[in-house]
């Protein structure tokens, strides 16, 4: 009798093992490992004065929320932070979870969820935790961030060879059933093109053909067909976690994004109130523009057709929600834009920003611009030079990525997973 209760016990202990060797998914990087891709402010007044409008492109998907977003701060750090801990909660973790339950409670079998004493499942979750505090993100949070509803068309598991996709995406990038070339395309559609894997399906690394799905993806844009934008992030989102955890991509996608969820999560108000962390710790910088000068480093425009703006976007026009009091605009920026954000701020506030209280000017101080990696061809174009005359800084920073430890001596500075351990040393 005992010996089948031993047996019965070794057997429940292997069961359990395998299934948490099966969910127990986890990064194998280490946090000063990782990339974190920050998305490209668009400057669509820039764009637009020099031939190339594509407001409209993104007004038919209501995403002119979601670019304006893009003009805030990201945290490096703070997303790094909450990459290394995430985790991919959907079916089958769920049936995991049910089977453990029974394993160590053989009498739980065929039990609901809710008398294993386990929450309902409804979708798919990548969950994680900052400071103590846990984060769960969803589709409909996503869908919230980007000011619009989760619905649209959406297309996924497209065959590269004998999908009618291929004939269909042809004709409306190459105006032909047939593949053709870059220099066939439209100055818009290759503005569009381009932004797709910066600001929407982010790739980092690498400058890879885009998948059919992507190709899909831009001809909803294209043809003003409304596309399920919310749900093409996050299952964008999803493969880049998959990827970091099974094959060591280092790319974090979605940097500003992700901010925005931890400042709309009052995570920021909490670290905030802690009183331990700063600026300097949580990595705060923001994405390149593109505008006008992009499409001079394209050569889509010549060298002399470009024209600077005084309306032009700037780098490090971002700030930090730490910050107190400070609307992330100014009186110089168009009425709609105004508009839009007070709009915005009060519906999730439900507090009203009055004229008085937005500034003159923009803040300017000046925010660190995430870079992406030295391309290894060589410079195609004048504007290539532009890049090159900023090398020693690149350079430089290069030395401190690789180096983590020598750069926390040097700098004085804690980082925010030394001050995240502290707190919790304090609470226990």
């Amino acid at each position: 009798m005992a010996t089948s209760s031993s047996n019965q016990g070794t057997s429940m202990q292997i069961a359990t093992r395998e299934a948490y060797q099966i969910k127990g998914r986890t990064m194998k990087l280490e946090e000063w490992e990782l990339t974190v891709q920050v998305e490209n402010l668009v400057d669509f007044i820039s764009l637009a004065h020099h031939g190339c409008e594509l407001r409209d492109f993104f007004y038919a998907q209501d995403l002119d929320g979601y670019f304006y977003m893009l003009n805030g701060p990201s945290y490096e750090n703070l997303v790094k932070y909450f990459w290394v801990r995430a985790e991919i909660y959907d079916s089958h973790a769920a049936r995991l979870e049910e089977h453990e339950k029974v394993l160590i409670d053989p009498t739980l079998e065929g039990k609901t969820r809710e008398e294993l004493g386990l929450k309902p499942f409804t979708c798919t979750e990548i969950r994680s935790s900052i400071m103590g505090i846990s984060v769960f993100i969803i589709e409909k949070v996503i869908a919230r961030v980007c000011g619009r509803k989760a619905e649209g068309s959406y297309e996924e598991n497209l065959d590269n060879k004998t999908s009618p996709w291929n004939e269909i995406v042809n004709m409306t990038m190459f105006n032909s059933t047939k593949k053709g070339k870059y220099c066939d395309m439209k100055m818009q559609y290759k503005l569009l093109q381009k932004i797709m894997p910066e600001n929407l399906l982010p790739k980092g690394g690498g400058v890879d053909q885009p998948s059919l799905e992507h190709k899909v993806f831009l001809h909803f844009l294209i043809t003003l067909k409304k596309a399920n934008v919310p749900k093409y992030i996050f299952n964008h989102m999803l493969w880049a976690l998959n990827e970091s955890q099974d094959s060591n991509r280092s790319w974090i996608p979605y940097g500003r994004l992700l901010s925005e969820i931890f400042h709309q999560g009052e995570i920021l108000k909490a670290i905030k109130l802690s009183k331990i962390i700063i600026d300097a710790q949580l990595g705060t910088m923001t994405g390149k523009v593109m505008n006008g000068r992009t499409l001079r480093k394209m050569l889509l425009i010549k060298k002399e057709e470009y024209t600077q703006l005084n309306t032009d976007l700037l780098e490090s026009s971002a700030v930090s929600n730490l910050m107190d009091d400070f609307p992330p605009i100014c009186r110089q920026d168009p009425p709609d834009v105004r508009a839009h954000f007070v709009y915005e701020h009060w519906e999730r506030t439900g507090e009203t920003i009055k004229f008085d209280e937005i500034l003159e000017t923009m803040y300017g101080g000046a925010l660190p611009v995430a870079r992406k990696r030295k391309s290894k061809k060589k410079a195609t174009s004048e504007a290539d030079d532009d890049e090159e005359a900023s090398e020693p800084k690149k350079k430089k920073a290069k030395k401190a990525k690789d180096a983590p430890q020598e750069q926390l001596v040097g700098s004085g500075v804690p980082t925010i997973q030394d001050e995240f351990q502290d707190l919790e040393l304090l609470r226990f």
